[in-house]
């Protein structure tokens, strides 16, 4: 009577990736992206308010100031790992940075408008 001998094959482990040591669970994953969604809007309205622009800012203009909430909602949605705080924390960064600097920007660009306006003798006065 033959033997069969099974080999022993190992399946290979369907969570293989999630054991390199950046994959960990990060207990802190929202962190970066809650005080980014909290301070963004308070940083947008503060510099719109330093510049004046509540008083004479168009309804599609104001659009502009969801932009660093857009650009901090994908932290939200990262996975929630070590590998991935990075990024988290770079969106929130990014998204508190463009709140600040929006409104900044955005008055800067109608300067130079009326500013080239001026020269090229497309407004009298």
């Amino acid at each position: 009577m033959q033997q069969r001998t099974a080999t022993a094959t190992t399946p290979a482990a369907p969570n293989a990736a999630l054991d390199a040591p950046g994959d960990a669970a990060d207990p802190r994953w929202w962190g970066p992206p809650l005080a980014a969604t909290l301070v963004a809007p308070v940083l947008s309205g503060a510099a719109a308010a330093a510049g004046g622009l509540f008083t004479a800012l168009p309804v599609f203009l104001a659009a502009g100031f969801l932009l660093p909430l857009a650009v901090v909602a994908p932290g939200w949605f990262l996975a929630r790992t070590v590998r991935r705080r990075r990024a988290r924390i770079r969106l929130a960064v990014t998204g508190c940075a463009l709140a600040a600097v929006y409104p900044l920007l955005l008055t800067q660009v109608a300067w130079m408008y009326v500013v080239v306006m001026l020269l090229t003798g497309n407004v009298r006065a």
